[in-house]
């Protein structure tokens, strides 16, 4: 046997140890990224991560860590032993056991992280990168035009316009018109004579309305030779409830209004969003102030201290309807399923809303990173996000189908629980009293049989009051033994057999019925408030993952909109955090930067086809510049100018302020010489502007999907006006289209149609209605060969068709007659003695064709054969460019 001397033995443990050292000291410190991250993303974060925070521990970031919950710090760095996590874990008191314990590699993982300092892959880790931290706007940044308050501008002097202008055909109505006119003289070009009055009846109803003029309005205009002949007829569709139904339609696409939850085929139903759509409705036509529009929907419920209130107002009411606003997004989650990535798509979503409507800003795009174009941060975007995190906290995330507000305040829930608790009461007795009365005539039913003594007696009526498949074995034998397993104690029988039965129990059924219909129930309305006055905590998310928060951020706005040092102020109150009132007043404001400037734009695109900046939702860098920059700053300070009347000097036009007033706005636009212009082609100006930028004629423009199918309704006389209420239904068919129903719900304008993401009504999507993923501030016009097969094919246009036929057949007793009844109603216009011909030729080619083989028709059957040839004139009418084009 080998010998080894003590001492080479001492020199060899000497060396191992020596050995096992060094090779310790290269392997490397446990990484919270990489090593530390996935272990507690696996078995923590579920109760310490972004969907809870229990003990308010939140395990996703060192740094929260290190910040701890309710029971102080989560580690102590270099010092696992005094470490609160540790502890837990090594004690197995954490996880939970039905979680799953941590192996002993993990567990050794952990400890060993933090006793090696804690490391993450930086050197050191920040909450957020120092570039984020510090202000990043420059001079250049604030000083982008869309960022810098509106100033009301001079209005250009129209004498000196006019001394440039020799052959300016067309009056000047009002300060829009100098500042179009001002631009179209640097190009030596002027105005359009103004349309005929046909058209411009046409024009301004539809685009106020939504639906075409009728021949007894088209005859009093045409008839009407006052000045203000126009004027009277825009203030008459003003005040008409179907200007609301219009504008309310432009509105919900800018909201994202959807009447179900969508994600694929889930696609749960909101049963009370319509209310939402109807306050717009009713909104638009009482011409709420903008200001007040917009203070609603972002902070309705924050206006009133409703929940002590003895009772909802109307008002309250509709302020808290109003805030359905921020329920408009796409949410999968209810009782159940509630994912962190659903949730925080769902917040994304919100914060898309909210900047393309109110900012005309690409917000969401700062996100996962700052703007690459705009000056807007992830700071500013998650500052903007807390805004709303009283209400959509992630922590305390309410699924979709349970979020809402009830329409009762605290004391009015109370006495209608109360109210229900004493009908239940008296309903528990009556039904006590039903079931003594069946069990008594049972009980005689049963003695008319052969049966033994008492006692058996008594138990086997107590078997048969038992529903078969509930008896026992005991039950079921005693049943059987007695002969009666064949034997059905029904109410039907009892009814029968016993007249005193029936009657009583009729009796008692009815005093049931009576008692159920007194209950009340207490309506959820599907809007947004604060759970409590709690203030949710934000942070910023890197890359936009919710498993990586970085920096705490405060409420806050986009920063290079507001003045230097701005700083939301809330005031808490009402249950609530105050923050999206002070947002609210923010955005109002009369120097908000871009408010009043995105709406009024909106409008002026809607009337002209292109807005003033040709980028609806992007004021920003990447966006087009504005054509008349002037018009625009003219038109939004007006808009928001709320003090007395003013004459401009240089114009000599009134200028009153409109007062946030949409209807005012509205007004002013479709009264103005540049929209009552003709569209008649000039060859100088299709040369010098191909496009028509500088708006020296009008540009024709295609209906949109509603207004066409709404306009076949309408001259079909099918149309029902019923207004307000839940959605009307349609049907999916078998081959994949979605029509609506041929009855008086389906017969409805399309705005209470329901808007169901997953089935769509084909005939408005072919005409490009939005299918509304997040919202649409722009819809897009599209020319495809599937409008003219649906408009030719389609089963709305077929019906409508023969709804046509009806009424041109019954309006007149001639065919020219006939056509010139169906001209002023489709086109608001006389046929020409071309188009006149070429239809009576027509009718009489289809009557022969459809007479060809009855050789001594009866007039009956030539009166057939005419208005089966009309039905397929009404029905090229119908296809034709003019009645899907406003000119």
């Amino acid at each position: 046997m080998m010998r080894v001397s003590l001492g080479l033995a001492s020199l060899l443990l000497g060396a191992f140890a020596v050995s096992h050292v060094v090779a310790a000291d290269e392997t490397p410190a446990p990484k919270f990224e990489t090593d530390i991250a996935p272990i507690l993303e696996a078995r923590c974060l579920k109760c310490h991560g972004d969907g809870k925070l229990e003990a308010g521990l939140d395990l996703r970031r060192r740094f929260l860590i290190l910040k701890g919950g309710d029971s102080g710090a989560g580690f102590v760095v270099e010092k696992p032993d005094d470490s609160l996590l540790i502890q837990k874990i090594m004690a197995d008191e954490m996880p939970p056991k039905e979680e799953g314990r941590l192996d002993d590699k993990q567990k050794a993982l952990l400890r060993r992280w933090v006793a090696t300092g804690a490391k993450t892959v930086a050197e050191k880790e920040t909450p957020i990168d120092e570039a984020e931290q510090a202000s990043r706007l420059s001079d250049e940044d604030r000083a982008f035009w869309a960022f810098q308050p509106p100033k009301r501008p001079t209005v250009p002097s129209l004498s000196n316009l006019k001394s440039e202008i020799s052959n300016l055909k067309s009056e000047i109505s009002n300060p829009i018109d100098v500042y179009v006119l001002a631009k179209l003289t640097e190009k030596g070009l002027s105005f359009n004579a103004e349309a005929s009055k046909p058209v411009l009846l046409r024009r301004v109803t539809f685009d106020l309305f939504g639906l075409p003029p009728t021949i007894e309005e088209l005859d009093e205009f045409s008839a009407d030779e006052s000045p203000d002949a126009y004027e009277r007829v825009v203030d008459r569709l003003l005040a008409s409830p179907r200007f609301g139904e219009r504008w309310g339609r432009q509105w919900l696409d800018i909201a994202g209004y959807a009447d179900s939850d969508g994600y694929l085929a889930a696609d749960r139903l909101r049963p009370e969003a319509w209310r939402y759509r109807d306050w717009v409705i009713r909104a638009i036509n009482s011409d709420l102030p903008y200001d007040q529009f917009v203070m609603q929907q972002l902070a309705g419920d924050e206006l009133s201290d409703w929940r002590r209130a003895d009772e909802i107002t109307p008002q309250v009411y509709d302020q808290l309807v109003a805030t359905g606003f921020l329920r408009t997004a796409l949410d999968p989650t209810y009782p159940g399923y509630i994912e962190p990535n659903e949730v925080h798509q769902v917040l994304a979503d919100t914060m898309q809303i909210v900047g393309t409507t109110f900012l005309g800003l690409t917000v969401h795009c700062a996100r996962c990173h700052s703007h690459k174009f705009d000056p807007i941060s992830q700071r500013d975007y998650y500052s903007l996000q807390a805004v709303f995190g009283g209400a959509l906290d992630p922590a305390r995330w309410q699924p979709s189908e349970v979020r809402g507000i009830p329409f009762a305040s605290e004391a009015e829930e109370a006495r209608i629980n109360e109210h229900n608790k004493q009908a239940d009461a008296r309903i528990a007795a009556l039904t006590a009293s039903l079931n003594e009365l069946s069990l008594r005539f049972r009980r005689k039913r049963i003695i008319q049989e052969p049966i033994a003594d008492q006692a058996q007696l008594d138990k086997l009526i107590a078997a048969l009051i038992v529903e078969p498949a509930k008896r026992n074995d005991e039950q079921r034998k005693l049943i059987e033994q007695h002969g009666l397993a064949s034997v059905s104690l029904t109410e039907a029988d009892l009814a029968v057999r016993f007249s005193d039965y029936r009657d009583d129990s009729a009796k008692l059924k009815a005093a049931l019925a009576a008692e159920a219909a007194l209950k009340k129930t207490i309506t959820r309305i599907r809007g947004l408030a604060d759970i409590d006055e709690k203030a949710a905590v934000g942070h910023i998310l890197r890359r936009g993952d919710y498993n990586k928060p970085g920096a705490e951020v405060v409420p806050g706005v986009v920063e290079v909109l507001a003045p230097t040092g701005f700083q939301l102020t809330p005031q808490a109150g009402y249950k609530t955090s105050g923050r999206r009132t002070a947002l609210a007043r923010w955005l109002t404001s009369p120097e908000h930067p871009l408010l009043a400037r995105v709406h009024v734009n909106r409008l002026w695109a809607a009337h002209f086809g292109r807005g003033i900046v040709p980028t609806i939702a992007n004021f920003g860098r990447s966006g087009a510049k504005p054509t008349h920059p002037e018009l625009l700053d003219w038109l939004a300070t007006e808009f928001a100018k709320v003090d007395g009347s003013l004459r401009d000097p240089n114009s000599g036009h009134g200028v009153t302020g409109l007062h946030w007033s949409q209807k005012r706005l509205h007004r002013l636009i479709v009264t103005s010489t540049t929209y009552r212009q003709s569209a008649d082609v000039d060859p100088a100006k299709s040369t010098a502007d191909p496009d028509n930028i500088l708006l020296g004629a009008w540009s024709p423009k295609r209906h949109q999907g509603e207004v066409v199918r709404d306009s076949l309704l309408t001259v079909s006389a099918r149309l029902n006006p019923t207004q307000f209420g839940k959605w009307a239904n349609v049907a999916a068919q078998g081959d994949g289209s979605v029509i609506d129903t041929d009855d008086e719900p389906g017969r409805r304008r399309s705005i209470y149609q329901i808007v169901r993401r997953s089935q769509h009504l084909t005939m408005l999507e072919l005409f490009d209605t939005p299918l509304m993923e997040v919202n649409c501030p722009e819809r897009t016009v599209s020319t495809v060969p599937l409008q003219a097969l649906a408009m030719l094919h389609g089963p709305m246009s077929d019906r409508a068709a023969g709804g046509l036929t009806e009424r041109v057949w019954s309006a007149a007793v001639t065919d020219p007659d006939r056509i010139r009844f169906a001209f002023r109603l489709l086109f608001t216009r006389e046929p020409s003695a071309t188009e006149s011909d070429r239809i009576l030729r027509t009718l009489s080619e289809l009557s022969r064709e459809q007479l060809a083989n009855k050789p001594n028709p009866t007039d009956a059957e030539k009166d057939a054969a005419l208005k089966a040839a009309w039905r397929q004139v009404a029905l090229v009418l119908l296809n034709s460019n003019e009645f899907v084009y406003v000119h």
